[in-house]
C-alpha cells in the first residue's frame, strides 16, 4: 500500500473589479479533487490578510486546500490546480496576478511565521520567494507576481491550530452574474434570530441592512459566518433562496478573530499599511472634521499619533467624541495614509481602560436667591445676575460631571466592520472535536 502525504495548495488573486472570486476558484478545485477520490485533510481555508494593503482586491483573501495524496499523484493534483486557476481567473486591465503554491508534507515554522506577518505587515515578492525556498514550496505565478505572497501565506496560516471561525458560501449560476441577488429578506431575519448565538454579521441592527449578500459582479450569492460548521450549515438551511445556485462550500477562516491585531506597536514605529494595537492617553479634545469624522491624538511612551474614527463606523465615531484628554485607551487599527506628513491610525475598534473625571470650573450660586453669579472683572469678585448681591471673596467652584463612557471595548456596527474584526470580544472558538470534512460537502441540487 502506498503511503499518503498531506499536500497543500495555496491560491491568490484570481478576482478583479470585473468579477471573479478566489473563494470560488478554491471551491471548484476542492470539489474537483474530491470527485476524483482524493481525501481532504481539512476544510478549505479562507485566510484574510492585512486589510490595509492599498492594492488588494476587496477583502484581501487568499485560499488554501489540503488533501492526502500518494506521491505519484502529486503531478496530477498540480495540473488540476493550475488548470482550475486559469479557468476561473477573471482578467483585469489594471492587473490580476493569480498564483498557485504547492507544498508537500508538514508546514515549517518559517512559513507559519511568514503567514503571521502577512496579517499586519507589508511583504515583498522577493521575501515570499525566499521563504518558499526555505519551506520547500513550489511557487507558480501565472501572470503577474503579487499573488505569490497570498498563495504562500494561505498555506502557512495554521487555521487548524489558532482561533478561527467558519463561513458557508453559496455561488450563483453564470446566467445570473451581474443581476440583483434574490434572497428572501424575512428568512434572513428569522435565521438571524434563531442563530444569533452561533453566527455573526448577518444584519446591521442600526440600519437594518442585510449583510449576508454582497454586491458586485462576483459569483457569491451569500455567505454566513459563524463559530462552527454546524452553526453555519443550520443557518443556511433556514434561508429562502429565490434563485438557483451553482455550488456551496464551507470554509475554515480567520474572519472575526482580530488576527490582524496580533502585533503591539509604538506610535513612533508605525509605518504605512501596517495594522496593530497602540495603548496610550488621549492628548487633546477630539475634533469633528468635515464629513463627521472624529480625530484625536494618542500619546504613548514614544510620541504622538493621530487617530481617525470615520463617520461610517456609526456608533463608534459617536463614542470617540466623548473621549477626554487623559483618558487611557487601547486602539486597534491600521495606517492607510498620512495627514500633514504624519501617519494616521484608522481606528477599527478601541478599548477604554481608564477614564479621567470630567471637572468644570463654574461660578457659584448666590447664597441669597440661588441665582447664578457672574464675574465683575479680574480681581473684582462676583455679582448675582438675579438680585445683584456682590460677593467680593467668592471664587469659581469645581463641578464633577458624570461620564457617559465606561471602561469596555467599543466595536463598530456590523456594516462597518472589516472581515477580520472580532464581533464579540468575549467569544472564543467553539471546540469542533473530530470532524469529517466529507460530512459537510453540500450538493447544489439539494437547494434548487
Amino acid at each position: 500500500m502506498n503511503m499518503l502525504t498531506e499536500f497543500h495548495v495555496g491560491i491568490d488573486d484570481t478576482d478583479s473589479e470585473k468579477g471573479g472570486c478566489t473563494t470560488y476558484t478554491a471551491t471548484v478545485l476542492f470539489q474537483e479533487l474530491l470527485s476524483r477520490g482524493f481525501k481532504p485533510s481539512d476544510f478549505p481555508w479562507l485566510v484574510r490578510l492585512n486589510p490595509n494593503i492599498p492594492w488588494k482586491t476587496r477583502g484581501n483573501g487568499a485560499l488554501a486546500v489540503h488533501f492526502f495524496v500518494e506521491e505519484e499523484q502529486i503531478e496530477d493534483v498540480e495540473r488540476v490546480a493550475i488548470e482550475t486557476v486559469e479557468k476561473t481567473t477573471v482578467a483585469s486591465t489594471i492587473g490580476t496576478d493569480p498564483a498557485v503554491t504547492f507544498l508537500k508534507g508538514q508546514v515549517p515554522r518559517a512559513l507559519r511565521e511568514y503567514s503571521t506577518r502577512a496579517l499586519h505587515d507589508v511583504l515583498s515578492v522577493r521575501e515570499a520567494r525566499a521563504v518558499a525556498t526555505i519551506a520547500g514550496a513550489e511557487v507558480n505565478a501565472l501572470m503577474g507576481v503579487r499573488g505569490v505572497i497570498g498563495s504562500l501565506a494561505a498555506i502557512g496560516a495554521g487555521l487548524d491550530a489558532v482561533e478561527h471561525t467558519f463561513e458557508i458560501i453559496a455561488y450563483r449560476i453564470r446566467e445570473n452574474l451581474g443581476s440583483p441577488r434574490r434572497i428572501d429578506r424575512e428568512s434572513v431575519e428569522l435565521m438571524n434570530a434563531k442563530y444569533e448565538d452561533g453566527t455573526f454579521n448577518n444584519l446591521d441592527p442600526e440600519s437594518g441592512r442585510v449583510l449576508v449578500s454582497p454586491h458586485g459582479l462576483d459569483p457569491v450569492l451569500l455567505g454566513i459566518r459563524g463559530y462552527s460548521p454546524q452553526h453555519v450549515l443550520g443557518a443556511f438551511n433556514e434561508l429562502k433562496l429565490c434563485e438557483e445556485i451553482e455550488r456551496v462550500m464551507i470554509f475554515r477562516t480567520n474572519q472575526g478573530t482580530d488576527a490582524h491585531f496580533g502585533k503591539t506597536r509604538r506610535a513612533v514605529d508605525l509605518k504605512p499599511h501596517q495594522s496593530g494595537i497602540l495603548t496610550g492617553r488621549v492628548d487633546d479634545m477630539p475634533r469633528v472634521i468635515r464629513g463627521g469624522h472624529v480625530i484625536f491624538r494618542l500619546r504613548d511612551d514614544s510620541g504622538l499619533i493621530d487617530c481617525a474614527v470615520y463617520r461610517p463606523t456609526g456608533s463608534l465615531s459617536m463614542v470617540a467624541r466623548d473621549l477626554l484628554p487623559g483618558d487611557r485607551v487601547r486602539v486597534c487599527g491600521g495606517v492607510r495614509g498620512w495627514r500633514e506628513g504624519t501617519p494616521t491610525l484608522n481606528v477599527e475598534k478601541f478599548e477604554v481602560l481608564h477614564l479621567v473625571e470630567e471637572i468644570e470650573d463654574v461660578n457659584p450660586m448666590c447664597s441669597a436667591c440661588r441665582g447664578r453669579c457672574e464675574s465683575m472683572g479680574r480681581g473684582q469678585g462676583l455679582r448675582c445676575k438675579k438680585c445683584g448681591q456682590r460677593m467680593d471673596d467668592a471664587a469659581k467652584i469645581q463641578v464633577r460631571h458624570e461620564r457617559h463612557l465606561h471602561p469596555t471595548i467599543f466595536v463598530p456596527p456590523p456594516r462597518a466592520r472589516r472581515h477580520l474584526t472580532k464581533p464579540d470580544s468575549t467569544r472564543t472558538t467553539i471546540s469542533n472535536g473530530y470532524l469529517r470534512v466529507e460530512d459537510f460537502q453540500l450538493r447544489a441540487e439539494d437547494y434548487n
